[in-house]
């Protein structure tokens, strides 16, 4: 059996899921595990621009064989739990607290209403830190489902008029502007991004026509949406075969008009078209990564014509 040290990391799963608890509005973090690992985790991300503290629970041999570690959690997060700060606490396990069984799912769902997440994120479980992300973002999804499920909620900052699609993974700023674009003839529009950046978005996340699963890595996400009765689409619009066949899906999911389909198609396509034949690519490129973002640059390469080695 393969077992940790035969995929070599560089760098704790666990930062994905600790940076989409900083990039969130109104959201505290907490990290239980071995302070050199918290002393990194913290380091990087104030190297990303997050700006804000990590809660930290330290604990020793005693603490976490008796059980104390969990009740030192629980007290801390007590203490952070202000209303008038948070929506939401995460707690996060690290690789020692996860491995001892430190129970995170006995805290509080939710303290003077503010909400309480306890996730696992091990490093000898989790491979990458899309998966890490997908962990945290799942489970908040399914809090959120819960929520909306029992009695009204809180309303989205920007409501669309037009049927949304909600876009699953990490894509750069510009991107939903972009595949907004290219839903527009359908009578469609690009939806909130997950992970999302503030609880409410969440709400508007599961509130969709359809689902589109831009990242491959976000399986925890997908089966909230699944659960919630919402309808997946995958992959993503890239390279004009790729963007014909997403159209095409996207069109089917929402039973949208064959002529806006084609219409959607008409616009765009002759574009991507042109512009990938007049940067051709004549020769091998070696492609590695670790999020599955790259298999979409991959296609679009292949398109270019260049011989692609991953």
């Amino acid at each position: 059996p393969t077992g940790p040290h035969d995929q070599p990391q560089s760098m704790c799963p666990a930062f994905g899921s600790l940076r989409v608890g900083l990039r969130m509005r109104r959201t505290a973090t907490i990290l239980s595990g071995s302070a050199c690992c918290v002393y990194g985790l913290t380091f990087t991300s104030h190297f990303y621009g997050a700006r804000r503290s990590v809660g930290y629970v330290p604990f020793n041999s005693e603490t976490l064989v008796t059980g104390k570690l969990y009740e030192d959690i629980r007290d801390a997060v007590h203490e952070m739990a202000d209303p008038e700060r948070y929506d939401a606490i995460v707690v996060t396990n690290l690789c020692v607290p996860t491995a001892s069984g430190v129970p995170l799912q006995m805290l509080p769902k939710e303290i003077d209403g503010v909400r309480i997440i306890g996730i696992d994120v091990p490093g000898f479980g989790v491979p990458t830190h899309a998966e890490a992300k997908d962990i945290l973002a799942g489970a908040m999804l399914a809090y959120a489902r819960k929520e909306a499920e029992t009695g009204p909620v809180q309303a989205p900052r920007d409501k669309q008029d037009l049927p949304t699609v909600t876009l699953v993974g990490e894509i750069f700023p510009v991107d939903p502007v972009t595949i907004g674009q290219l839903l527009e003839p359908m009578g469609l529009a690009a939806g909130p991004v997950v992970p999302t950046r503030e609880w409410r978005e969440l709400y508007a996340a599961l509130d969709c026509a359809a689902v589109a699963a831009i990242h491959p890595f976000y399986t925890a996400s997908i089966r909230e949406f699944e659960t919630a009765g919402r309808r997946i689409v995958g992959s993503a619009p890239v390279g004009q075969h790729g963007t014909a066949a997403w159209l095409d899906a996207i069109g089917d999911t929402c039973s949208i008009p064959r002529a806006k389909i084609d219409a959607a198609k008409n616009r765009f396509l002759p574009a991507i078209a042109g512009a990938t034949a007049a940067s051709p690519i004549r020769g091998r490129i070696t492609l590695s990564g670790y999020e599955g973002s790259e298999l979409l640059v991959a296609r679009l390469l292949i398109e270019c014509g260049a011989d692609v080695r991953y």
